[in-house]
């Protein structure tokens, strides 16, 4: 909806207008008084989740964080003045850059000043302050390039004349700073890098990985070194070939993840039926009754272990999980939606 929008607004305007005249670029960010931390973010990555990284280690109800600063860089190009300044102007552009903080839960707005006029072609630093008491869930950050002066002349008709019209924007970033008190935290924490940077990642074109260098939490990473895919993945509507898409992607991974999980807790089984972990218990009471047909997960759980630790049985077990997955998944209903929506069926 959001691309749809500037587009409209890029093509309707009666002046000339940059979508993305500005370079917007977040690097790193400060929980209150804390280090700066690195933001490894992808060439496409629009959305940031701060959530896990400023969440309370414990259960009380007190803010666990007071402001979140983000740092970055902003840029202004030669060629959006020129495009959107008239010559005259063009020296010394009678424009200022601010980015916009937005959070539609809590009503939010701010903006944050970041050159005054004139505001020539060049870097400028960013620092942005989001107080948790102004914010909840999702926030919204946007640079725009603005006229702060108006312009008499009539003939000037290709460009902007009054004072306070934006004339450029740039990137819309997503930075996530809590969950809603009603979403559970996820079992397996994901996150989207790039494997050719990353020594402990595999090799080669892997659309993901599940790490299980921490047995307690395993890690699910999503290849970003597949730019296209990566972009379709962080897409956040409900409609269209661009989400169809994304749901076919995320059930062909989770399809991976799952048999992994199930195969790994099946084996992590102790003889008393027992599991160490959290997430291996969660995988067992989603599972383990339907694989058997049982309502007893105690006994499922001892089965599934025993079938997986004979070389005679293992085959079936594999061939029950796929059954079970595929019944739990329905990739089917994705790949219909899918096919509809690039047929137009």
């Amino acid at each position: 909806m959001t691309r749809h929008s500037q587009r409209h607004r890029t093509t309707t305007l009666p002046f000339s207008y940059r979508d993305k005249g500005v370079d917007f670029e977040l690097d790193s960010f400060t929980v209150d008084d804390g280090n700066q931390t690195a933001l490894e973010l992808n060439p496409a990555q629009t959305e940031i989740d701060l959530a896990s990284a400023v969440s309370s280690s414990d259960s009380s109800d007190e803010p666990d964080w007071n402001t979140i600063t983000l740092h970055g860089k902003l840029r202004l190009p030669e060629e959006t003045v020129q495009a959107v300044f008239p010559q005259d102007e063009r020296t010394h552009p009678p424009a200022k850059l601010y980015v916009t903080i937005r959070c539609h839960e809590t009503i939010y707005r701010d903006r944050v000043v970041i050159s005054e006029a004139p505001t020539t072609p060049g870097e400028h630093d960013v620092t942005l302050e989001v107080p948790k008491s102004t914010v909840r869930g999702t926030v919204e950050l946007r640079p725009y390039l603005v006229r702060t002066e108006s312009r008499s002349e009539k003939e000037l008709n290709d460009y902007a004349d009054q004072k306070n019209f934006r004339v450029a924007s740039g990137t819309l970033y997503y930075v996530v700073v809590d969950r809603p008190d009603d979403e559970e935290r996820a079992a397996i924490d994901g996150e989207r890098v790039r494997f050719s940077q990353n020594a402990h990642l595999p090799d080669g074109n892997k659309l993901y990985y599940l790490d299980f260098r921490n047995e307690s939490r395993p890690k699910l990473w999503i290849n970003s070194d597949h730019p296209r895919i990566a972009e379709v993945l962080q897409s956040r509507g409900s409609v269209g070939a661009e989400a169809r898409m994304r749901d076919v992607i995320l059930d062909q991974v989770s399809y991976g993840v799952w048999v992994q999980l199930l195969v790994r807790v099946g084996s992590a089984v102790d003889v008393e039926g027992d599991v160490e972990h959290e997430w291996q218990e969660m995988v067992l009471q989603t599972f383990a009754r339907n694989l058997y047909d049982t309502s007893d997960v105690s006994e499922a759980t001892h089965r599934l272990r025993d079938d997986l630790s004979d070389p005679q049985t293992l085959p079936h077990v594999i061939q029950r999980i796929d059954s079970e997955l595929q019944e739990y998944i329905n990739p089917r209903e994705q790949l219909i939606h899918l096919m509809e929506e690039g047929l137009q069926i």
